[in-house]
């Protein structure tokens, strides 16, 4: 199972301390200053904590390391209680501090809402929503942070129908911007390779799928496709496991995740799906080793998104090799990050016009309450 320990124990015997500013650096070094704007508060507050720590975490190795360009990283932080009017008004108040880059948000409803705020102040954003629509808008600005639903989702039916065998699936997903645009592609690509499709959609924050689940026993399915937050989904496992519904269950990121997996315990057990990152892969365990050290935890996808967020914006700013934010941008279209060139990118990515990425991504299965990964799946 995913273990935990004391962060205060752990820093102490370590001996060290996570602080921004871990070294010495000129006195006329101006320090860079990033904004941190997420889910803090509400029901996003886990995936929020997750984000920024992963990028605190960066921030930390950057500075100890000498700074970006030579310069300290400074940051600020705010908390849009996951909710997207507040979301609007945080990224207001960030426009006001004048950052050179913004991380975050992470809900698509949320980046859908606030990410014009930032695109008008010329303040590059970068984003852990995987909602097609939120990149389908021409907004030059903002930028995923792993494969978003359109460049997976495809691949995922596919893979159920040949490998599987799947006749019929029902999707079970969050009526919001991440579930519906989910929901859209699934119910295509089901569409396209011969799979009939049944949607079901539950509410953000959703205790009890009593109901939904009564419904399914009535569908005449062979599988569930659970696309919802870590939080619903590990209360819809434990509730299916309870009932005795033996049903195949797929999934995507938020289904694999170690959030998810703590809160469902032992009902996750068999899932599978595809991740867009995994603490199990090679090159990501040293940062998961060191995060989950420090913050008491197993990373999820969030943190993976946030710390290779920064190295991203890291990258291509010692690329161009001054603090110019439209050649950053303009870098970022053009050109493909390799692990030679920054390891703590993890996987080689490209970027498209439109800010999406073109990288590999796993397929995983639960087993012992832990990630295992299949098959690392080419982008290709």
């Amino acid at each position: 199972m995913l273990r935990r320990f004391g962060l205060l124990g752990v820093l102490a015997v370590l001996g060290i301390v996570v602080a921004i500013g871990g070294v010495s650096f000129a006195q006329d070094a101006e320090p860079i200053e990033f904004g941190i704007v997420c889910e803090l508060s509400g029901h996003g507050a886990s995936h929020g904590a997750h984000w920024r720590d992963g990028i605190l975490l960066a921030f930390n190795e950057i500075n100890n390391a000498g700074g970006i360009l030579g310069r300290p990283i400074e940051y600020f932080l705010v908390d849009t209680e996951s909710r997207p009017p507040i979301s609007i008004a945080a990224m207001q108040y960030a426009v006001s501090k004048d950052p050179f880059a913004v991380f975050g948000t992470i809900y698509s409803s949320s980046t859908i809402a606030n990410m014009t705020t930032l695109e008008e102040a010329g303040i590059i954003q970068l984003v852990g929503s995987t909602s097609t629509s939120i990149y389908e808008q021409g907004n030059y600005n903002v930028f995923a942070t792993s494969p978003i639903n359109r460049n997976v989702f495809p691949w995922i039916v596919r893979w159920m129908a040949t490998d599987l065998g799947v006749g019929k699936v029902v999707m079970v997903y969050t009526n919001d911007e991440m579930g519906v645009d989910g929901r859209d592609i699934l119910s295509a690509a089901a569409e396209e390779f011969g799979v009939e499709f049944e949607g079901i959609a539950i509410q953000t924050g959703q205790a009890d799928f009593a109901g939904e689940l009564a419904r399914i026993q009535q569908m005449g399915v062979d599988t569930i496709f659970l696309y919802g937050h870590e939080e619903e989904n590990a209360r819809f496992m434990i509730q299916l496991r309870t009932l005795g519904i033996d049903l195949q269950v797929i999934g995507y990121s938020p289904l694999l995740s170690a959030l998810a997996l703590n809160l469902g315990g032992e009902a996750m057990e068999g899932v599978m799906g595809a991740a867009t990152w995994s603490y199990k892969y090679g090159p990501i365990q040293g940062f998961a080793n060191m995060f989950q050290l420090l913050y008491g935890e197993v990373p999820s996808h969030d943190a993976m998104k946030g710390y290779v967020a920064v190295y991203t914006l890291k990258t291509a700013i010692e690329a161009v090799g001054a603090f110019d934010d439209e050649a950053v941008r303009a870098w970022l279209h053009e050109n493909t990050i390799t692990t030679e060139m920054e390891p703590n990118v993890f996987l080689d990515t490209s970027y498209r016009e439109d800010g999406t990425v073109d990288r590999n991504f796993f397929l995983v299965k639960i087993e012992n309450g832990e990630q295992i990964i299949v098959q690392v799946i080419s982008s290709q």
